[in-house]
């Protein structure tokens, strides 16, 4: 990364690099005072990048050798502008969009009805400027080829006019009637039937507007002015001439925004930055008594977690000039309960209700929300009114989880010592106490990185519990659920979708992959994901949710320029979202702290608002590991060198199958390797620079000869390579690793870097080497010493019985070895070591481990291929081809097809890494496809029985299973 120059004056540098050094002790003259030891603190930003400065010399601009695409119009949305979902709640809809430039009309007239709008096009609510533009058919879709460099930039240089009339419905004759937009990005002029009705700001906020006796009964119209980011910086279009670019650059100013849109090093400049209104608008009617933002908090005080206690806060607000009394009535589950509350005119109260006023709130035997992996994730619908003489006022629905997130973690106390310590923040909130200290004076540096310190006076809160006997943690993070240790596998979103296509359809498969991969973790990387539904997702698949504010690397990114606009965006996204179980962190920023002025203000906008999670200043380092390293390293050192405590990011080239790089870019594009790779995130410079992958494919396999034998190879690359990142986290559980998480699972976009499913859901072999090594129940060999061990991530286990038998690549057996094993639950427990070398000197070996439970059953099965050095990889081009038999029928479960397929390797040669695709009879792929394992490998004489799930509408008529694979003859398994 580039160095900028320093922005602070020489002297505050000098003052500032003296507060955070450990000063030496110096021989003085006689009478000077001794110079007293400074404890080194967390530095304040002193350097920034902006970005692109200057356009891109056009000799580097990415070139294809296919002309670009056609735009192709999708059909207008229809409906109805007013669609109601709730009693009092309807969607805004019948959006119309222009670009302001080409609208003479001001606000007041476009806001009348019966102004003239058909010549607008049919916007795309919820959406972004350039998802109406893609979809009206204006340009060309941007995810293939080079088709972005169709898009203009003055996109994200001037504002847009959304326009709509609506008809309100008589029922809210005499209501209190609020326009709620959800999310607007960046900012917006709101106006109403000729009024102006306000403004807002900052993607993340939503704009709420009082209409009551300004909407009419009959027809309405509303206009909204909306403006991009002030600071979009300058497009870096990468190629193979060009590299890589900065990652992001001036729209950092511009915080809270989709910070990203500028460019970064997994997703293109997007023309428009995501401009518009990216989330929906709602109408909603209530009576004299409105509900605000409920809060839920759930602790559970007994050690065998029989009861749940739920404590309710519910925020009422007197709509009317006259005193009132309201009644709050809350039903969940077979539980209900009522309380009023006196308010004066125009007032607000928090009606709260707790265990010791209403003891139905304390639950027997809940059912409680569990991460993926540990049990399910129950959620419990909540429905809240309010009443007033005897009529319904206002009616909210919420969804919650009966869960209790606590912490261990090393913290620094006041006479500097690293204390490993208990956090239960729910217990701090009921006292009224903060006892974590992330400010820049609390953050310390340690022997193995930085820390944040207690309170003074903390080490005696009954929310902190000292913890004897995880020194080799120190300093790090480890997340407890219910009182479970979690070991948190994971992954970063950087972005749902380029375009912030947000509906729960398109998203909901992304969600689904996380949790069939057995991960149980996402960082909402630089927060760039604030819809409903992406957490209503993660609650429903056990997926906890690390979510970030909207800063971006310290020292390298630009900071925020206006706090104040940041912290309201901050508090009104807590309030929204913090009944969701799945969020289990806040973070302040991605890769350093915020400036102190930020940072001081989210710790108190996160303990007023929240108060039951841990809030962080920094993604890493801090109580965290450093991120990286992104591109290729040996697997071995997965279990030595890297990613060591809780590590947020960590990642390493992950190339997509054939089939979804097809469909990603012209034919003429797909080989040899050229700029539209680049485009789509290949790196030949940068973190993720494929150099160090491409090199050792190249001595391993041969250098790839055409795309098919390229990608062949990078899947035996990537779940090598994947399956190592989380073994070798399972070797150091507990010792020296809490959590693991990868840079990253979901793209934005068809991209080529690190990701381990495709944007259009197809699965490639980074995926399966997470799943098989974060299964349930898992045997692995440790590569650096060869050891055998089980990894037990459910509930204790005995009698079981791992088994590992070594082969030639022309299956004769060499080695073979069998022990009796037990593992605790979560733990990880040693079965022997094979001794490798002397075979692994005669040619490549492999390694084929199982294991069966006291019943015979198998419960694990994994399968290596080593040599004694990259070199020695190369015989495994000489293996002869495997032929394997197969048969596959289906049946309907709901509204997904179950697919059963039965494989059998009857030849006399190991079949590997055989890849299974579903296909239509049109020779479209079906996705999304969710398979119990793929990438399979069988030795002779091995059978293997696979399910493969999708969609019922997925399918178009007959079905067939593909196969191909490492050493596999090609073949098409028809579907019965």
């Amino acid at each position: 990364m580039t160095d900028r120059p320093f922005l602070l004056g020489a002297s505050a540098l000098a003052l500032l690099l003296a507060s955070t050094a450990i000063a030496q002790p110096a021989r003085l003259p006689s009478g000077y005072a001794t110079i007293d030891p400074v404890q080194s603190e967390w530095p304040v930003q002193v350097r920034q990048m902006p970005g692109q400065i200057t356009p891109q010399d056009a000799a580097t601009l990415p070139r294809s050798r296919a002309p670009l695409s056609k735009p192709v119009a999708k059909p207008e949305p229809r409906g109805p502008a007013l669609d109601q979902r709730a009693p009092g709640l309807w969607t805004v809809a019948g959006w119309r969009l222009a670009e302001a430039p080409k609208v003479r009309a001001d606000g007041a007239t476009l806001s009348r009805a019966g102004y003239d709008a058909r010549s607008w096009y049919a916007a795309t609510v919820p959406g972004t400027v350039l998802t109406t533009l893609i979809d009206r058919g204006v340009y060309p879709d941007p995810a293939f080829g080079l088709n972005n460099m169709a898009i203009p930039e003055r996109l994200a240089r001037q504002d847009y006019w959304y326009r709509t009339e609506i008809t309100v419905p008589a029922e809210t004759a005499g209501r209190h009637l609020e326009l709620n937009f959800k999310g607007v990005n960046y900012a917006a002029e709101i106006w109403l039937n000729g009024r102006s009705l306000g403004t807002m700001k900052g993607a993340f906020i939503r704009g709420r507007f009082d209409v009551t006796g300004k909407l009419l009964l009959g027809r309405n119209a509303i206009a909204v002015r909306v403006s991009p980011p002030p600071h979009p910086g300058i497009a870096h279009e990468e190629s193979m001439t060009a590299g890589v670019g900065e990652n992001g650059g001036m729209q950092m100013l511009d915080g809270p925004t989709f910070v990203a849109t500028e460019g970064w090093d997994w997703i293109p400049t997007i023309r428009d930055r995501n401009t518009g209104l990216w989330q929906g608008v709602d109408l909603i009617a209530t009576g004299p008594a409105a509900i605000g933002d409920a809060q839920v908090v759930t602790t559970l005080p007994k050690p065998d977690n029989s009861v749940a206690n739920v404590e309710i806060t519910v925020p009422v607000r007197n709509q009317t000039d006259r005193a009132t009394t309201a009644t709050v009535t809350a039903r969940f589950d077979d539980v209900t309960v009522t309380k009023s509350v006196a308010l004066a005119p125009g007032a607000t109260a928090d009606v709260t209700m707790a265990p010791a006023e209403f003891p139905a709130l304390a639950v027997r035997n809940p059912r409680l929300w569990w991460p993926n992996g540990y049990g399910m994730p129950a959620l419990h619908d909540l429905t809240l009114t309010t009443t007033v003489a005897g009529a319904v006022s206002d009616t909210r629905s919420l969804r919650f989880g009966m869960r209790q997130v606590t912490y261990e973690i090393s913290l620094m106390d006041r006479n500097d010592r690293l204390r490993r310590v208990g956090l239960d923040l729910s217990k701090a909130r009921t006292l009224g106490q903060q006892v974590v200290d992330g400010t820049h004076q609390g953050i310390r540096k340690t022997p193995n990185g930085w820390a944040a310190s207690l309170v003074p006076g903390a080490e005696r809160s009954p929310a902190v519990t000292p913890i004897a006997g995880d020194a080799a943690l120190a300093p790090y993070l480890l997340i407890r659920v219910n009182g479970v240790r979690i070991a948190a596998r994971g992954g970063n979103i950087g972005m749902d979708d380029f375009m912030k296509r947000t509906e729960r359809s398109r998203l909901l498969p992304f969600f689904r992959l996380h949790q069939d991969a057995n991960l149980n973790i996402i960082r909402n990387w630089v927060g760039q994901n604030t819809e409903e539904t992406f957490f209503d997702l993660a609650d429903e698949h056990g997926l906890m949710i690390l979510n970030d504010f909207w800063e971006s690397t310290q020292d390298y990114n630009i900071e925020a320029q206006d706090i104040p606009l940041f912290t309201r965006n901050a508090e009104d996204v807590v309030r929204r979202f913090r009944n969701h179980p799945s969020i289990v962190v806040w973070f302040g920023r991605n890769e350093g702290v915020p400036q102190p002025i930020l940072n001081e203000a989210l710790q108190t906008i996160v303990n007023r608002n929240d108060g039951t999670r841990l809030y962080m200043g920094s993604s890493n380092r801090v109580n965290l590991q450093n991120s990286g390293p992104y591109n290729w390293r040996p697997e071995s050192t997965y279990f030595t060198e890297h990613a060591k405590g809780f590590s947020v990011e960590l990642g390493t080239p992950s190339f997509p199958t054939i089939e979804a790089w097809t469909r990603a870019m012209p034919k003429a594009d797909l080989w040899p390797i050229g700029d539209t790779w680049a485009y789509h995130d290949w790196h030949q410079t940068g973190n993720g620079a494929v150099k160090s992958f491409m090199d050792v494919l190249a001595v391993r396999y041969g250098a790839g000869t055409s795309l098919p034998d390229f990608e062949r190879k990078a899947q035996m690359m990537e779940y090598d390579s994947y399956r190592a990142i989380f073994e070798g986290f399972n070797a150091g559980l507990w010792t020296t690793n809490t959590a693991r998480m990868l840079w990253m699972t979901q793209p934005a976009w068809p991209s080529s870097a690190w990701q381990i499913f495709s944007s259009d859901y197809d699965t490639h072999g980074a995926f399966y080497g997470t799943k098989k090594a974060s299964e349930p129940v898992h045997v692995q060999l440790n590569l650096p010493d060869h050891k055998v061990v089980l990894v037990n991530n459910g509930p204790a286990l005995s009698g079981a019985v791992v088994h590992a038998k070594v082969t030639s690549l022309d299956n004769r057996v060499l080695a073979e070895r069998r022990a009796k094993v037990g593992a605790g639950a979560g733990l990880v427990a040693d079965a022997f070591t094979l001794d490798l070398k002397p075979l692994t000197a005669q040619g490549m070996v492999l390694v084929a481990l199982d294991v069966t439970d006291a019943a015979g059953k198998v419960l694990s099965q994994n399968l290596y291929w080593q040599g004694a050095n990259d070199a020695a990889y190369r015989g495994m081009t000489q293996m002869a081809p495997a032929r394997l038999t197969a048969t596959a029928s289906s049946r309907r479960d709901g509204e997904e097809v179950a697919t059963t397929l039965d494989l059998a390797n009857g030849g006399p040669v190991a079949a590997l890494a055989t890849k299974l695709t579903v296909m239509n009879a049109d020779g479209t792929q079906v996705l999304p496809a969710y398979f119990t394992d793929n990438y399979v490998s069988l030795l002779p004489g091995e059978r293997r029985r696979i399910e493969i799930r999708y969609p019922a509408t997925a399918a178009k008529g007959t079905t067939t299973v593909a196969l191909r694979g490492w050493n596999v003859t090609p073949a098409a398994v028809p579907v019965r």
